[in-house]
């Protein structure tokens, strides 16, 4: 069965240099990059990609999880709250609670997609488990994007999280499928979505932007250039054989392709 609904629920913007966002072009340019998430309506119920951006770390991040997260105060700086909601205020506006969601499938647990989990308590979080483990303990530039405040409560022993290796088909019917596209981080994954009028690839943050996407020119602080490329090229072939519309995560235009809610693609 095919997904009914795919909204596109934005969070906030988060502008960073463009030459970090993609790969050394454009020093010294504003990048505005949305950070969004999406709600899938699917006749045997709902999922979400992603959380997007926390309020509440962005807010006050220094008392923001067990440890804080005083690295982000100067960051925080270039997040504009204005222009998205949190999930469960978006939620709200479709007519949902926040335990109506079934399933939240993470494309990767960087703060900018990981924020807002501990909002859905009863859903089922899919993260890719190599994605899982490095999160607790990465190393390098990735230290600043990963946030316990984000996802520490995933190691209660009463956590419903599925730790998968490789693709994942969330309802087993082909209309939500994770397939891993690592580089960007050590468990990225994409999602191919299945609606009746196509097919939708949300790509996450394989690319942060559509030239990036094109051109093979991945976030300068990526985790793994060689996977990304790789990664790139598989998400190309894949929407070649499935016909697919391919969504760049951050780009505003490829957001700006996607309705805004109330409405939603079909």
């Amino acid at each position: 069965m095919p997904v009914e609904k795919l909204y596109r629920l934005n969070t906030a913007t988060w502008t960073l240099d463009y030459s970090a966002a993609t790969q050394l072009q454009q020093p010294g340019e504003p990048f505005p990059g949305w950070c969004p998430c999406y709600l899938l309506e699917h006749p045997e119920g709902l999922v979400l990609v992603d959380t997007g951006v926390s309020h509440e770390m962005a807010e006050d991040p220094l008392s923001y999880g067990p440890q804080g997260a005083p690295h982000m105060v100067d960051f925080v700086d270039t997040l504009d709250l204005s222009t998205g909601k949190m999930p469960t205020e978006h939620l709200a506006d479709l007519g949902y609670e926040p335990s109506d969601v079934d399933t939240i499938v993470m494309s990767h647990l960087h703060t900018d997609h990981a924020g807002n989990l501990d909002a859905f308590p009863e859903a089922t979080v899919v993260v890719q488990k190599d994605e899982l483990r490095y999160a607790f303990w990465p190393d390098g530039a990735q230290r600043l994007f990963y946030l316990e405040g984000d996802f520490h409560h995933l190691r209660r022993l009463d956590a419903d999280v599925v730790a998968v290796t490789g693709e994942y088909d969330v309802f087993g019917d082909g209309s939500i499928v994770a397939f891993p596209t690592p580089g960007h981080s050590p468990g990225h994954q994409s999602v191919e979505v299945r609606l009746e009028s196509g097919t939708v690839i949300l790509a996450g943050d394989a690319a942060n932007s559509r030239v990036g996407y094109e051109q093979g020119l991945v976030a300068a602080f990526a985790w793994s250039l060689e996977e990304s490329i790789d990664s790139l090229t598989a998400i190309e072939t894949r929407a070649r054989q499935a016909d697919a519309d391919v969504i760049v995560h951050h780009d505003p235009e490829d957001q700006g392709r996607l309705p805004e809610p109330p409405n939603a693609l079909h």
